[in-house]
């Protein structure tokens, strides 16, 4: 469950107000349960409010799941074009791609398992106005092939490999194998997703 000063804080809505405990509330219970496993009213309950107050800030949890799924795509995307126009160079890019997925993976663990375990949800195909961070990844791979700094291949499957180096050990954490700050393995774990570059 997440600490206390975070169940004040919103996916969409500013921190501390009504609307921001919903989304906290469906968040945890989301990550934990599963969009399909959790109803109106547990997320009513968990919020402290009542059903029919749930529908003031979204007509139904199938709303809510999708809004808060695509606040946090498009954040991880904005994060990850910033870090990708800042890079020095392909090695640098990596190093900074690594480091994006770990420290929102730190930053707030309940949007980012909720993240990791609905992207075959709902973002498998992309939708207007959402952006695919995972597209943005694979496009800068190809550039990268494109100008001889990595070995040829197919920059998606490319992309997969690179990513699973990361998301892997934070899917391990989710389910309580180890309780380490990902921010503290982000060189190693970008040491190792460019091994997995030049190799897959």
């Amino acid at each position: 469950m997440a600490h206390e000063t975070e169940a004040r804080r919103g996916v969409t809505a500013n921190a501390g107000n009504l609307k921001a405990r919903v989304e906290r509330a469906a968040l945890e219970l989301f990550a934990r349960e599963g969009v399909d496993a959790v109803s109106i009213k547990s997320v009513a309950g968990a919020a402290g409010i009542s059903d029919g107050a749930m529908y003031r800030y979204y007509k139904s949890k199938d709303a809510l799941a999708v809004a808060l799924f695509e606040t946090i795509h498009v954040r991880l995307y904005n994060l990850l074009e910033c870090a990708l126009a800042e890079a020095y160079g392909f090695e640098d890019a990596v190093r900074r791609v690594v480091r994006v997925y770990c420290e929102a993976a730190d930053d707030d663990p309940d949007l980012f398992a909720y993240h990791l375990t609905h992207m075959h949800r709902f973002g498998v195909e992309a939708r207007p106005g959402c952006p695919d961070p995972v597209g943005l990844i694979a496009g800068r791979l190809k550039g990268a092939m494109e100008a001889g700094d990595l070995p040829q291949g197919d920059p998606e499957i490319k992309a997969a490999a690179a990513l699973g180096v990361v998301l892997q050990p934070t899917a391990h954490r989710m389910v309580g194998r180890f309780d380490v700050q990902m921010t503290t393995m982000a060189d190693r774990l970008a040491d190792a997703a460019l091994l997995v570059l030049r190799t897959v």
